[in-house]
């Protein structure tokens, strides 16, 4: 019968998703459709605060809100 090797104490390397960066790398896709009205308002709020990224701002928006929502219906005891 053959040994069983030993396995080293040394930790296993967890990929977290993290890039050079030191941030959460993206590559999960969502897809949303907007009408000419909602995309006209974006274009133009994003032009008078002079915001390059739609994208980056989108996201920032809808994950402040999620976060913001779930502060306010976190469970309280009393």
């Amino acid at each position: 019968m053959a040994k069983k090797s030993k396995k080293s104490g040394r930790p296993v390397p967890v990929n977290l998703g993290l890039s050079g960066r030191g941030e959460l790398l993206r590559k999960y896709r969502k897809t949303i459709l907007l009408n000419e009205k909602e995309v006209a308002a974006i274009s133009q709020y994003c032009a008078k605060y002079k915001i390059r990224s739609k994208s980056a701002f989108i996201r920032n928006v809808v994950m402040s809100h999620i976060l913001s929502e779930m502060d306010e219906n976190y469970p309280k005891l009393f």
